[in-house]
């Protein structure tokens, strides 16, 4: 009987692994577009050539690399499933809202404070953390958007610093992400 049962897992192990196996080509792809764009906004901000409607096409090649990322993440990590769905759900949202509102909802992780979010994990837990990953990938482009918006109206040069600074945090949250994909 036990012989049959370790049998039975090896059998069932061996066709859920394939299922969960991460596409690394395409993970380095989409971590490589997310990247190329990510920098040239970055070279925008420190030549101070902000063009708002450039940085939006940069801003959503980038969140279209990332949601496939994040959707790649809940699949290696289907425990944090529910909290990425959410995330990747709520970006047309998330384009609306201003700078401070956008970082305190979905960068400082506010939108899940009221409780009224079944998530299926506790992300404050410091063995979630590694979700927040996913998810600032994401937002760091919109903050970057909201930022270069705000320059092409009053040339702050505040607003370029926080273009470069948002910017190199998501390219950071994306290395993060690559690692933890395609890690062997």
């Amino acid at each position: 009987m036990k012989y049959s049962f370790i049998k039975l897992v090896a059998v069932l192990a061996a066709f859920a692994i394939p299922a969960l196996a991460v596409d690394k080509p395409q993970v380095e792809s989409h971590y490589r577009s997310y990247h190329a764009a990510g920098k040239a906004v970055v070279e925008m901000a420190i030549s101070k050539n902000v063009d708002a409607v450039a940085v939006e096409q940069q801003v959503n090649v980038m969140l279209a690399d990332a949601v496939w990322l994040a959707t790649e993440y809940a699949k290696a990590h289907p425990e944090g499933a529910k909290l990425l769905k959410t995330v990747t759900d709520h970006v047309d949202a998330m384009r609306k809202l201003s700078f401070h509102d956008l970082e305190h909802e979905w960068h400082d992780l506010g939108y899940f404070e009221s409780g009224d979010h079944d998530i299926g994990l506790n992300i404050k837990e410091e063995d979630n953390e590694h979700f927040t990953d996913p998810i600032h990938t994401i937002v760091h482009p919109l903050l970057v958007l909201k930022a270069a918006q705000s320059y092409n109206t009053g040339h702050k040069e505040e607003d370029l610093k926080a273009m470069k600074a948002e910017m190199e945090e998501g390219l950071e949250q994306a290395e993060k992400q690559l690692i933890a994909l395609t890690k062997a």
